[in-house]
């Protein structure tokens, strides 16, 4: 059976914050990952908004004030999603680690799949299928057929959390709690 490497890191945090130090970074180093490696060679795939969507709002920064304002209102906003190489955002947490004293090192964990999802994966990824992507709500749940970068993993393809959230720190937490290794590139 085929084993996957699930891999999370906490973003540097200013999402928001134009003042903020790392705000010059991509979102998703901003923010937190969650990908997986182990099905396209030298990839790590992610689920992220698709870069027409990114596009059509007006940029990174618009397409994040949109999705943040679910946090306002009942209005649980989303957009289109797939999978992607995330691989540079992976790297850059890792080289990130040390300069923000930890907050950006990178864990990992294996999953043994099924073949059928391993080929499922790859096909959601060459057919570029979407899915709907949101933020969670403050409790880290996510309205139906709606997920984020790490419940899409779950709801998609059965891979397990650490914790059943899409709050990436509440990730990153518990896998430091429970001393998971740490993704070493190239190893």
């Amino acid at each position: 059976m085929p084993i996957l490497q699930v891999v999370i890191f906490q973003g540097t945090g200013g999402v928001y914050n134009m003042a903020h130090e790392y705000y010059g970074e991509s979102a998703l180093v901003r923010a937190g990952h969650v990908g997986v490696i182990g099905v396209v060679e030298n990839q790590i795939l992610g689920f992220h908004p698709t870069p027409e969507e990114v596009e059509s709002m007006g940029g990174e920064a618009a397409l994040l004030e949109y999705l943040k304002g679910h946090d306002q209102s009942d209005d649980r906003r989303s957009v289109k999603g797939c999978l992607q190489d995330d691989t540079e955002y992976f790297y850059r947490a890792y080289e990130l680690a040390e300069e923000t004293n930890g907050r950006t090192t990178v864990y990992m964990y294996e999953v043994e799949i099924q073949a059928f999802t391993m080929q499922e994966i790859l096909t959601w990824y060459t057919n570029r299928k979407i899915k709907l992507y949101s933020f969670p709500d403050g409790a880290g749940e996510f309205q139906y057929d709606v997920s984020n970068c790490a419940t899409f993993w779950l709801a998609y393809f059965g891979i397990p959390l650490p914790v059943r959230t899409g709050r990436i720190k509440l990730l990153v937490e518990k896998m430091q709690i429970e001393d998971y290794s740490l993704w070493q590139p190239n190893a």
